[in-house]
């Protein structure tokens, strides 16, 4: 359950209609435009118009405007987030002040120890703590990815981790066919992406494997693709597959091969 997730999402705090309704019965009807500009300031999933309830019942009970929220907890973990991030997290932040949009990866379910190895973190931090909403995002699927994706010591092999999560994203609508998983043990290493099907009767297991073309290592590209596809067999990284009883003949092996924008795939 998080900010994205459209489950319950009305129940995290007042809905428009709540908070209109309420301010009409306390005689306060004539305050509902200004009380939206001060505390409409919730996102979930996607249902617009949260309002915080704290604010909320203390702006009935008074009738004043102010930052009710302000003392209702301590924000010295963001504060020191900002402070030691790098001169790019700071001009993100010179947007925001000008009410500009930023775009940026969010991992909603980034965990605290994962704060000071991942800087691009202050961002899931300032979300899942009401600190900023989401407009607008593109999910990937949070059981696709494992700890070996968005760990804190990120991959030597930057290009490759960037196609592979590219491609990941381009999957995601494949999740009602295949089970979809990324970096999981199988056989004697771990796998890149493995599509395993929902219907076996219908559709074939998939396993691809990505590579980073290197003139150095391999001639050509097809010598890279063919290096990956080895790496299948070697590691028997269908092995996941065959025990849980899906046919040899039914699994397919995909080579990813990338240099630069040129792809081959075999």
């Amino acid at each position: 359950m998080t900010t994205t997730s459209d489950e319950y999402a009305e129940s995290f705090g007042f809905t428009e209609k709540e908070v209109f309704e309420s301010l009409e019965e306390c005689g306060q009807g004539k305050e509902i435009q200004q009380v939206k500009k001060w505390y409409d300031g919730f996102i979930f999933g996607n249902h617009r118009g949260i309002y915080n309830p704290w604010s909320i019942l203390n702006f009935l009970d008074t009738g004043g405007y102010t930052t009710y929220w302000a003392n209702t907890s301590s924000n010295s973990l963001v504060s020191k987030r900002i402070w030691e991030g790098s001169r790019g997290i700071k001009e993100d932040f010179e947007r925001l002040l000008r009410w500009e949009i930023v775009r940026t990866p969010i991992d909603e379910q980034i965990v605290y120890n994962q704060l000071d190895g991942n800087e691009e973190a202050i961002w899931s931090l300032l979300l899942a703590s009401g600190y900023l909403k989401a407009l607008s995002y593109e999910r990937v699927a949070r059981d696709t990815f494992s700890y070996f994706d968005t760990g804190r010591k990120p991959s030597e092999e930057e290009p490759e981790r960037f196609y592979h999560g590219f491609v990941l994203g381009l999957m995601v609508d494949l999740q009602d066919r295949y089970v979809i998983t990324s970096n999981r043990e199988s056989g004697f290493g771990r796998y890149d992406v493995m599509l395993e099907p929902k219907r076996p009767k219908e559709d074939d297991a998939i396993i691809l494997e990505f590579k980073v073309h290197d003139p150095e290592d391999e001639g050509t590209l097809q010598d890279t693709v063919q290096a990956a596809l080895r790496q299948v067999e070697k590691k028997q990284y269908a092995a996941a597959l065959v025990s849980r009883g899906i046919a040899p003949e039914r699994i397919r092996s995909y080579g990813f091969v990338f240099q630069g924008k040129r792809v081959l795939i075999g």
